[in-house]
């Protein structure tokens, strides 16, 4: 029995350190919130007020909504074959909607209803009153908060007004009122604003929506400023989630009255956003996979842009640094190169955030050559800790440890940000550097490690320097990870790297060169095998790696 304690104790301990270090930077509101929603998993949830006895449903928008469903098509849902995060599932029609055997995630998917829009109006009338029929107020995936109030605001753009339907969006919103995810103060958190902002729209002086909008439009007010960074970034970090919570506020800003007082506040953030998104995308149109990205999941930057232009008439910008968000961006018309030189997230709230500082993409001539591993899934499990550790990111890794100890689907114990971060641009290109020294703390060894990325125009040239201080002896590697469509050819040190009729060469200064298998994830629940370059030097602390990539 002694020998059982003794072994089981470090297992522990560090269990008690993760829990420590991830729960230490939330805010009270947070803890309380969980703990409150967890009470009424248990107790039950509160009983809701009757709708009033006639209720009617408006809503004007000022120009047309942008529906999107990347999976589906009428046709296939008239089977009864839903397809949600690139996995099919036949339901039937209507839809069996506990989806026994699914993710969670893929469940919540089929209770957002972004589908909607694919079916005729009889069809959209029949699944939805289905649903009304088939889910009755409880704790169950359809009435969690978060797709309920992506429902919610998906039935209320398709103007669903029998008097069934009428009055389950009353309650649903009435539900969603007494269940904000105040512990959830992110994207969950206006997603929910939004929600009750189109409810109260759409049942405008009927029973409580007055209560509803006014307290979504509150939330904005006081979020806004927290989750809009100055550089117009989200706070999130997440080129994905920045896209979607772009979207739903120019769905705001598309049903409020012209002269509404908060209009100004969301259409200068909506403007703002609308830049960043635009220059944190590739020439091809797909954005930057940073952190918890995918390409499929929000609409596209172009339909954004487009619905930017048509509601604030603002012709979107493309600027190239983002300090508050941490990106930076040097484009020509042969290269598009985007750094993550920031902290992986709110402190708060780091939950889509992976261990990828210094790390970057490179695409040549619209073609993407150095990738992101994206995301697979948000299951906890092998994929999803391979997508969030240093080695999936094109940065350095020391004894193959991560820069963040992120674990669980979506925590983060310890982690650390960049310092002495700059990146500054001129007539002959472009020059981002900056410090980590998150190593010193969860190796030892006073290790920091200094990166430095030079583009030379003229020269048609990337310079990658990364210098490591410390002592003692290390394993150090610097990842870069291919797109599959890239072949490669090496000699020596150096690497030709072919996509289509586009190539560019990578030669190695310093370090040795290796090469491994690894994963790109582009769309949830795909994975395609891709080639690692390993740069990497096991030595006595200090060393440099370098390499320069010739286009």
């Amino acid at each position: 029995m002694r020998y059982l304690v003794k072994k089981q104790a470090p297992d522990i301990l560090g269990m008690a350190a993760r829990y420590f270090h991830t729960t230490r930077h939330l805010k009270p509101g947070q803890i309380l919130g969980r703990l409150l929603a967890q009470s009424k998993k248990k107790v039950g949830l509160p009983a809701l007020p009757e709708p009033p006895d006639k209720l009617e449903g408006t809503l004007k928008s000022t120009v047309p909504f942008v529906h999107h469903d990347p999976w589906n098509s009428g046709k296939e849902l008239r089977e009864g074959r839903f397809r949600f995060l690139n996995y099919d599932a036949h339901l039937g029609w209507p839809a069996n909607w506990k989806a026994p055997g699914l993710p969670l995630l893929w469940q919540f998917n089929l209770h957002y209803f972004d589908y909607l829009h694919l079916l005729s109006r009889e069809e959209q009338l029949e699944i939805s009153s289905d649903w009304v029929r088939a889910n009755r107020l409880g704790n169950t995936v359809g009435w969690h908060p978060y797709p309920t109030s992506l429902r919610v605001v998906n039935w209320c753009k398709l103007r669903l007004d029998t008097p069934e339907l009428l009055r389950s969006i009353y309650q649903q919103a009435s539900h969603l009122y007494r269940n904000i995810e105040f512990h959830q103060p992110g994207n969950h958190l206006l997603e929910n604003a939004k929600a009750l902002i189109f409810a109260g729209g759409y049942f405008e002086g009927q029973g409580e929506a007055y209560r509803w909008l006014r307290r979504g439009l509150r939330i904005f007010q006081r979020e806004t400023p927290v989750q809009v960074l100055k550089d117009g970034g989200y706070f999130e970090c997440s080129p994905m989630y920045h896209a979607i919570m772009l979207k739903g506020y120019l769905d705001i800003i598309n049903v409020l009255p012209q002269e509404h007082p908060d209009l100004p506040l969301l259409r200068e953030s909506a403007k703002q956003m609308t830049d960043f998104l635009v220059s944190v995308t590739h020439p091809d149109g797909h954005i930057a996979l940073f952190n918890d990205s995918t390409h499929e999941i929000a609409v596209s930057t172009r339909s954004l842009a487009q619905y930017a232009q048509d509601l604030l008439h603002h012709q979107a910008r493309k600027l190239y640094s983002f300090y508050e968000t941490g990106y930076f961006i040097h484009e020509n018309p042969s290269i598009y190169l985007i750094i993550d030189g920031g902290a992986i997230g709110p402190d708060f709230l780091p939950a889509h955030g992976h261990a990828d500082i210094f790390s970057f993409e490179l695409s040549f001539q619209e073609r993407p050559f150095i990738v992101d591993s994206g995301v697979y899934e948000y299951k906890q499990g092998q994929m999803r800790r391979y997508a969030r550790s240093t080695r999936a990111h094109n940065t350095v890794t020391i004894d193959r440890a991560d820069q963040a100890e992120c674990w669980g689907s979506f925590r983060v114990a310890r982690r650390f940000d960049p310092k002495d971060v700059s990146f500054t641009r001129d007539r002959h290109g472009s020059r981002f550097a900056g410090r980590f020294d998150g190593y010193g703390k969860l190796i030892g060894d006073r290790i920091v490690h200094r990166r430095s990325i030079r583009c030379t125009d003229a020269r048609r040239q990337i310079q990658v320097e990364d210098s490591i201080t410390g002592k003692g002896k290390h394993l150090v590697e610097s990842m870069l990870h291919l797109h599959p469509a890239a072949s490669v050819e090496r000699e020596g040190n150096s690497i030709k790297l072919r996509n289509g009729q586009v190539e560019c060469l990578i030669t190695v200064e310093r370090g040795e060169v290796a090469s491994e298998g690894g994963w790109y994830c582009p769309r949830f629940g795909v994975k395609q095998k891709n080639t690692v370059i390993a740069i990497r030097a096991e030595t006595e602390l200090p060393v440099e790696l370098s390499y320069t990539i010739t286009y």
